[in-house]
């Protein structure tokens, strides 16, 4: 009995028993999901398209979100001047007119030659198969960083969101009732330098 009255007045018991309570309450409580890797997508050196791809299929919904992330891989400087050209990740084409180059709002990309492992994003569109892409507002991430994305119809206009900035916007003259999914592409005038992989998902 002595010796328990001792202890209680040592300060320092206290605190073990607290930690160890702490330690406890810890151990019990649910830890927070990861969020799930997205779906790899690779196309191979000497190829244009990447796969799996996202199917033909046309929807109703003219607003895609999703998320993505470059591998090291995907990063180059052996095309020239061909270096600036885009590359389609992402985008949505009017289902009706059957070809996804006639008219489409697409988010584009292409290596920073400038500095290693760094990529640019860009809002890309083809209006009548000409291409134009709005390369005055570039959005940078570097490889393994894992961005959203969003092309959203919205008062007659296609806007690019890259983890909820807008990016750019382009007035939509050709309604969109029908969409069908743009899937990633290499090129541009070349194909694949090398064999090449990213992560992406949409929503």
């Amino acid at each position: 009995m002595m010796l328990q009255k001792n202890l209680l007045k040592e300060w320092w018991v206290w605190v073990i028993a607290l930690m160890g309570l702490i330690l406890w309450l810890s151990s019990c409580t649910t830890p927070e999901p990861l969020e799930p890797t997205p779906t790899k997508r690779t196309v191979q050196q000497g190829k244009n398209d990447f796969v799996p791809n996202h199917g033909f299929l046309p929807g109703e919904a003219r607003t895609i979100e999703g998320v993505a992330k470059f591998h090291t891989s995907m990063w180059y400087n052996t095309l020239g001047v061909d270096n600036g050209d885009w590359n389609k990740l992402i985008g949505v084409y009017r289902y009706i007119d059957g070809l996804k180059n006639k008219n489409s709002f697409i988010l584009a990309w292409r290596p920073d030659i400038k500095i290693r492992d760094v990529f640019e994003l860009c809002l890309y569109e083809n209006i009548q198969g000409a291409n134009v892409p709005h390369e005055s507002a570039i959005f940078k991430v570097k490889q393994d960083q894992l961005f959203r994305f969003a092309l959203e119809e919205l008062n007659g206009k296609y806007s690019l969101y890259i983890d909820g900035v807008l990016v750019d916007s382009q007035r939509n003259e050709r309604k969109f009732q029908t969409i069908g999914i743009v899937s990633a592409w290499f090129g541009g005038n070349q194909k694949a330098p090398q064999t090449m992989w990213c992560w992406m998902d949409i929503y």
